[in-house]
């Protein structure tokens, strides 16, 4: 059947229709305009990037090198005054020990005193060998020195009787 009366066409929601194109519209034009955007800012951080990496390659110049050896050397005695610091050993801590140990009559002529091997060596004189073999014997109970040994021993000019002690000390008496 063919119908000769025409129907009118369905209208489609006008109004849905348009705000849809519209916005697609303005979503393209902000998608173009993006484009040009993020563009123009990779072209301006390549071009810092290459004046970066020109400004590293260009060569030093001759005040900048002056200054960087000098520089450098500061640094290098800083560092060796660092490791000497390091391993100083004080040697004061010894004489507290020194004099809580001493007899009271004898009487010290010479000392030398070597941290870094842990020995010291005292000469000195006494009025007898009895005064020595208790200075010998406080010695020997003190816990800080480890070994005593009696290297020389005669009489004096004077009738003393005179002495050296080889030390062999505690690293504890040094820290």
């Amino acid at each position: 059947m063919v119908e000769i009366i025409p129907k009118p066409t369905p209208k489609l929601p006008f109004k849905w229709l348009n705000i849809l194109f519209y916005f697609s519209l303005i979503l393209v034009l902000f998608s173009i305009f993006s484009f040009f955007l993020i563009d123009h800012f990779q072209r301006k951080a390549f071009q810092t990037l290459e004046d970066l990496e020109s400004t590293l390659a260009r060569e030093k110049t001759p005040e900048e090198v002056a200054l960087e050896k000098e520089i450098f050397s500061y640094q290098k005695k800083i560092n060796d005054f660092s490791i000497l610091l390091e391993s100083y050993q004080p040697p004061l801590n010894f004489f507290p020990v020194l004099e809580k140990n001493s007899h009271p009559k004898v009487q010290f002529t010479d000392f030398s005193l070597n941290p870094k091997n842990l020995q010291a060596i005292l000469s000195g004189k006494t009025e007898s060998f009895q005064t020595l073999d208790q200075q010998l014997s406080i010695f020997k109970k003190e816990n800080l020195i480890k070994d005593v040994n009696l290297s020389k021993l005669f009489i004096g000019k004077e009738g003393k009787v005179e002495f050296t002690f080889n030390l062999s000390l505690s690293p504890a008496i040094f820290k």
